[in-house]
């Protein structure tokens, strides 16, 4: 075994630790089946129809046992863990990432770029990456942030990245804007393939660069981010995510087998090492031939909707089920083969226009087949107005919002949103994600102070009169992400039967300051009942596995 596959090895069993809970041998003789864990003396938002908060739950193997029933502590086959009067809610669900592009994106996964508000904070974490990272292997960040989230509001310049990462070419961009930044090392390394960077560290916006940066990711490389990736999701409290099985990088000049693809996922999913929930909708935008093997049409035949297990599974078509430049009808043509075989769908539209397009071809299928009970949404709907609204209600059609305004890119071309409260207000079927990571960031706390306050990373209130509860955010976070996936019977509260899906939170998340919001975090992260991911003064007592 080489060095390469040893350290990925290494990462994968450090991501897995945390849930390898396996009692000792003694517990399991006295305790057929295992111990029950109890978490008590918390504030436990359970997120059901009363919205009840508990002091205690008692967790049997993968599931909720009991809520908010007295446990005798001193009872046998009880692992009883006292919470200390910490918060604890359902696990988050994200319902519209490009989680497993990111995951194999090329260099060492930079964790603390989504937080850092200050360019030495950026700095830090770009060093702290590089460590990580193989001779040669760009230290890369495709998106994911934004320069108003820095107190400096700017990019660090060619000199200050040279200086945090000497000996790896950096390469960072903002979003979709395909304006790359390098420092020293990198400009010599796209040099010598033959491309010209200004004497800032500039890119040139052609997609060349961007192009060089990703084929240089090799199999051994993304196979170990991928697990840090996951690490990270489950640190900041997401349980599950809803990925497009897509996309290709925008700008960038890729072969088929450069592309994003579910390859490694389904690997580490077939290992058991995959401890969060992915949940894949198909996307089809690089087809349009209804007749070609690889189109939507040929899926709907020879796929099955559900198909998977707990942490792998197919829920829906989505966000385009075909490419730019198809026709209405083409459009009508697939959207009624999905409501006919009984198919969820979610189709991407972010402008007004592009709403009323996708409105009035859903009205054309509903008017042949009821699709009510099919859960289908329209994304994002910056642009979307109550008009609109009433008519999705009429069919049956639901919203699904995501936050990305919050780094607002740049060279964004529609007007700021989502309406939170308007589509709340409406009644209207409605659940919340992140669109992360290149327009937006993954991590669910910048969501909910999104939703909040109307603020994004550089503190301007780009959504005014359309904040919504900290109660409200939570809820389209989890039990309303989970009815989209046909999961509410399992997932997005906490109640006798369910998943033990559930967070432990360093705070009270509906008591801090808005500013504070933002830090929240997990101390404790749990998957089916599993410690995925544990902080102190959790950490020690689940990785000694004499819980679960």
């Amino acid at each position: 075994m080489n060095c390469m596959t040893i350290r990925s090895v290494a990462l994968v069993a450090l991501l897995m630790a945390a849930g390898s809970l396996a009692p000792a041998a003694s517990a399991a003789e006295a305790c057929p089946g295992g111990k029950d864990l109890v978490l008590t003396n918390g504030r436990i938002h359970t997120v059901d129809a009363a919205d009840r908060v508990v002091t205690t739950l008692r967790i049997r193997g993968e599931r909720i046992l009991t809520v908010g029933e007295a446990v005798d502590r001193k009872a046998p086959c009880l692992e009883v863990v006292d919470l200390g009067g910490r918060t604890v809610i359902p696990g988050l669900i994200d319902n519209h990432t490009h989680f497993v592009r990111t995951a194999q994106a090329p260099g060492p996964f930079i964790e603390g770029l989504e937080s850092a508000t200050t360019l030495r904070m950026l700095l830090d974490a770009l060093a702290a990456a590089a460590k990580k990272a193989d001779p040669g292997e760009w230290v890369a960040a495709i998106g994911g942030f934004t320069p108003l989230q820095f107190a400096e509001k700017r990019m660090p310049t060619r000199e200050e990245l040279s200086a945090a990462v000497p000996k790896h070419p950096v390469y960072l961009q903002v979003g979709y804007s395909t304006r790359g930044l390098v420092n020293d090392e990198g400009r010599k390394v796209l040099a010598a393939a033959g491309i010209t960077t200004s004497d800032a560290g500039d890119v040139a916006t052609d997609g060349k660069g961007l192009t060089q940066v990703i084929r240089s990711a090799t199999e051994v490389q993304m196979k170990r981010r991928f697990p840090d990736y996951v690490r990270y999701a489950l640190s900041v409290g997401l349980t599950t995510v809803v990925d497009h099985a897509c996309c290709d990088w925008l700008g960038a000049h890729l072969a088929e087998e450069d592309k994003p693809n579910l390859k490694y996922a389904e690997q580490f999913w077939r290992a058991g090492q995959l401890p969060l929930r992915l949940r894949i909708q198909y996307d089809h935008r690089d087809t349009r031939d209804q007749k070609d093997i690889h189109s939507a049409s040929a899926r709907i035949a020879n796929a099955t909707q559900g198909l998977g297990d707990g942490h792998y599974k197919a829920v829906r078509f989505g966000e385009q089920v075909l490419k730019a430049g198809a026709t209405d009808d083409e459009v009508f043509d697939v959207f009624l083969q999905l409501a006919r075989n009984g198919w969820a769908l979610s189709q991407h539209t972010i402008k007004h226009e592009e709403t009323e397009r996708y409105l009035k071809i859903m009205e054309r299928v509903a008017a042949r087949v009821p699709v009510k009970d099919l859960r289908w949404t329209l994304e994002h709907v910056f642009e979307i107005t109550p008009d609109q609204v009433d008519r999705l209600k009429k069919i049956g059609v639901g919203v699904r919002v995501q936050d990305h305004d919050y780094i607002r890119n740049f060279n964004s071309s529609w007007n700021p949103g989502p309406p939170y409260k308007m589509l709340l207000d409406s009644g209207i079927r409605m659940g919340a994600g992140s669109d992360s990571a290149v327009v937006g960031a993954l991590n669910p706390w910048l969501g909910f102070y999104f939703m909040a306050t109307g603020k994004d990373a550089g503190g301007t209130v780009l959504l005014p009169g359309q904040q919504i509860s900290r109660k409200n955010a939570l809820k389209l976070y989890t039990i309303d992400n989970a009815w989209f996936n046909f999961e509410e019977q399992d997932m997005g509260s906490i109640e006798p039967g369910k998943l033990a899906d559930l967070l432990v939170l360093d705070r009270d998340f509906l008591a801090v300051p808005d500013e504070e919001l933002k830090h929240v975090k997990p101390l404790l992260t749990m998957v089916g009942g599993r410690a995925v991911f544990a902080r102190a003064p959790y950490l020690d007592r689940f990785k000694q596995g004499s819980t679960r």
